[in-house]
């Protein structure tokens, strides 16, 4: 029986998705020892505490810890770095550039002018970042296996290191059941839920909210997580409501107490967008909420004409339609929702996915030995 230590970084959702849930479920099979260091351990002074043969890290840049998995790696054991983002390719709109942006950014505003979006030693410090990219890059030439969550996102991986495996988000599909709550109002819950990643899919989904919204008087947006307060001024105050985020572990209980009707996943066609994972449309299907849902990747490798409603080319006409469609066809969207769901049990439950986790680390061979230098 393999033994696997592996380093919670954060108590979020990467922490959740790509560690606890599929490996305390290995555990709870019995087919692995697993041995979690949580947030806020010294990795460092754990080191010699744990027979593991395997380490399971999250993505990394300290110096600290790619000295640990040199250390770890001359005394035999194997290591696997994870990732849910293409951390080398952020882009500027997202708060992430401040960590990883390796380069300053005008950016143009809608009236063609231009703004000084991030200025070296001003907002952002582009040294640092570029040593932090560096040390990114040799850890992950250095690990035995690369984890991510698509195959879009481990082909940008393979460029640091052939041994690469997509691995998806999954979740525990009994915590994702709808309530039985009872409302005293028939308004129609528009829900959507993310990160501040998100602002310039919100930009694109912002004007049409409104005209969802002057259209179908009945309509309420649902906000968790993020909030743009430019992107929904021009919507009526008393019909937006936001929910602030709560404990990733709490993140399935939150959703049900809001009792969405139709959810939203507006996305932008960028790089970094298509290296993401599809975990709101599986939390959503999970729940047999209906999605309207941008039709790029990562959502449209699992798009299918009956279980969902997908928006071709992001176009403002196509996303009205979609969204207008799911408001009057409560019927027909209920069994796209559930045709969902089933693509949902089959792809991604943690109960039987876990087994892909084992797998994978079962498959790693040795790795050279490199010396790590971090600029």
């Amino acid at each position: 029986m393999m033994k696997i230590t592996y380093f919670l970084a954060d108590n979020g959702a990467c922490g959740l998705y790509r560690l606890d849930n599929p490996l305390l479920e290995a555990r709870k099979s019995g087919r692995a020892g697993i041995c979690r260091i949580d947030k806020g351990d010294s990795i460092m002074n754990n080191l010699e505490a744990f027979s593991a043969d395997i380490f399971v890290l999250p993505r990394l840049y300290n110096k600290d810890i790619c000295s640990a998995m040199q250390k770890l790696q001359d005394e035999g054991k194997k290591l696997v770095i994870d990732h849910d983002d293409f951390m080398f390719d952020v882009h500027p709109l997202n708060r992430a550039y401040k960590e990883f942006g390796s380069e300053e950014v005008k950016y143009k505003m809608p009236d063609n002018s231009l703004i000084d979006l991030w200025i070296d030693r001003k907002n952002i410090n582009l040294q640092e970042n570029i040593e932090k990219l560096t040390g990114l890059a040799k850890a992950l030439e250095q690990a035995n296996l690369i984890t991510v969550t698509t195959n879009i996102l481990a082909d940008a991986y393979r460029k640091y290191n052939d041994n690469v495996i997509a691995l998806p988000n999954c979740i525990d599909m009994s915590l994702w059941q709808r309530l039985p709550l009872k409302r005293e109002t028939d308004e129609i819950r528009l829900f959507w839920s993310g990160g501040d990643s998100h602002y310039g899919d919100w930009m694109l989904i912002s004007p049409v909210l409104k005209d969802i919204m002057e259209k179908y008087k009945k309509v309420k947006l649902i906000i968790l997580g993020a909030f743009f307060p430019a992107s929904v001024q021009h919507l009526p105050k008393d019909r937006v409501v936001h929910h602030p985020w709560v404990s990733a572990y709490a993140h399935p209980y939150k959703c049900a107490i809001l009792d969405p009707d139709i959810c939203i996943i507006p996305l932008e066609d960028t790089r970094f967008n298509k290296c993401k994972s599809n975990i709101k449309w599986v939390e959503m299907s999970a729940m047999e909420v209906p999605c309207v849902t941008s039709l790029v990747s990562p959502y449209k490798e699992y798009a299918a004409e009956d279980n969902g409603i997908y928006i071709e080319g992001n176009s403002h006409e196509a996303w009205v339609e979609g969204i207008s469609y799911a408001i009057e066809n409560p019927d027909k969207t209920a069994l796209f929702a559930k045709k969902a769901k089933e693509t949902v049990i089959a792809n991604f439950d943690i109960k039987t996915q876990y087994q892909r986790w084992l797998t994978a680390y079962n498959g790693m061979e040795n790795k050279k030995q490199v010396t790590l230098k971090i600029a």
